[in-house]
């Protein structure tokens, strides 16, 4: 049986007769009729009554007209569904998201894909920036935004965010009523820091930085997350250091954050994917949708292209 089969049964038991069918399908009768009746053998049943001058289900036709719509509708969704797919307007896509991707960037895209007409469902995973790029390696994952900056062969980086460094002050801390400070400033204070096991993280920056103050901090606590380095501040353990968005966050229990006076700290998020293989459609599409949430639109230089040179 075949869809073409069941588009001719649907036609003649919608319009009660051969002919009006035929007409209805674009075709002469006599084809349509054997048609029908090998579809009957084939199924072993009488599918209309022919005893009278109409054509009338039998209770075996009622059923099967059921089941045929029914089989159309699947059709018709499984080719919208396919189409869908292809074009990555359908699809799920695996991303891993450090913090500030989840808290800054991953919503407004949410947003985005909800207003859309677009069918694509998001799973988002956390964890170390070296596991997360080991699974992207491995096309458990389709896109990564990080924090640490590195260069791989096999792999596309691409800038998503770019913001300034605050520090994170415990309260009653004399600092606290700075409009920005030095890095010198706190050569006295324990410091929590961001380990970064792979590539260039904010820690490898705050530390070269310290150096060119005269300074080598103590390091009293490495983690991976920001939000329970800023809870450890807010009781006194140390002094930490957060994106500036992070000051955006209106979370009360949260540290006062201070931005540091050095213009040159600051921090940056990156997404990456594989080079050299093309992304799934849905993953493609969600990673065009975040670089169109982050990145400046083009000047007026830069849509112009190069400047050309006159010949002489």
């Amino acid at each position: 049986m075949d869809e073409h089969r069941l588009k001719c049964f649907v036609a003649v038991y919608e319009q009660g007769s051969v002919s009006a069918a035929a007409e209805r399908l674009h075709m002469t009768q006599p084809p349509l009729s054997i048609l029908l009746r090998k579809l009957e053998d084939e199924l072993g049943v009488n599918l209309f009554d022919r005893s009278g001058h109409r054509l009338v289900p039998t209770a075996t036709g009622e059923l099967f007209y059921l089941r045929a719509k029914a089989l159309q509708a699947n059709l018709q969704a499984m080719r919208r569904e396919l189409r869908e797919t292809a074009q990555g307007s359908r699809g799920t896509v695996h991303i891993g998201c450090a913090t500030a991707a989840s808290l800054f960037i991953m919503p407004r895209v949410m947003e985005q894909l909800l207003a859309s007409a677009m069918k694509i469902t998001v799973h988002v995973h956390e964890g170390e920036t070296g596991y997360l790029l080991q699974r992207l390696r491995e096309r458990s994952l389709d896109l990564v935004i990080c924090r640490s900056q590195f260069a791989a062969p096999e792999l596309q980086n691409q800038e998503v965010m770019n913001e300034p460094l605050r520090v994170a002050l415990p309260p009653q801390h004399p600092l606290c009523g700075q409009a920005q400070i030095a890095l010198g400033a706190l050569r006295a204070e324990r410091f929590l820091l961001h380990s970064s096991l792979l590539g260039t993280g904010i820690s490898d920056m705050l530390l070269r930085a310290c150096q060119e103050a005269g300074f080598t901090p103590e390091v009293a606590y490495w983690g991976v997350e920001t939000l329970p380095m800023l809870l450890m501040v807010q009781k006194g353990l140390g002094v930490a250091f957060a994106p500036d968005s992070f000051a955006q966050l209106g979370v009360q229990g949260l540290p006062v954050l201070v931005p540091l006076a050095d213009a040159k700290l600051r921090t940056h998020l990156n997404m990456i994917w594989p080079r050299g293989h093309a992304l799934p459609p849905a993953a493609e599409r969600l990673k065009e949708l975040i670089l169109a949430q982050c990145l400046p639109p083009p000047t007026c230089a830069q849509a112009k292209g190069p400047a050309q040179v006159p010949e002489a």
